[in-house]
């Protein structure tokens, strides 16, 4: 059988996202939440930047 939870993924984003700015509003940096944050390197992989922004270098190329 398979349970769907539609809303956890999102509620624990927002609760992240929570911890952060408000250690932003009361510390004024985010150097003590950068341990629980994703790094650059994991979201572009995540997210396929790289082939994505190799796409649009390829699509709006000038052409001669």
């Amino acid at each position: 059988s398979l349970a769907l939870y539609p809303l956890s993924a999102f509620r624990a984003m927002n609760k992240a996202a929570e911890t952060v700015y408000e250690t932003l509003r009361k510390e004024g940096t985010q150097k003590n939440v950068v341990d629980i944050m994703q790094t650059r390197k994991e979201l572009y992989e995540r997210i396929n930047y790289y082939a994505f922004e190799d796409y649009l270098d390829n699509a709006f190329a000038k052409k001669k």
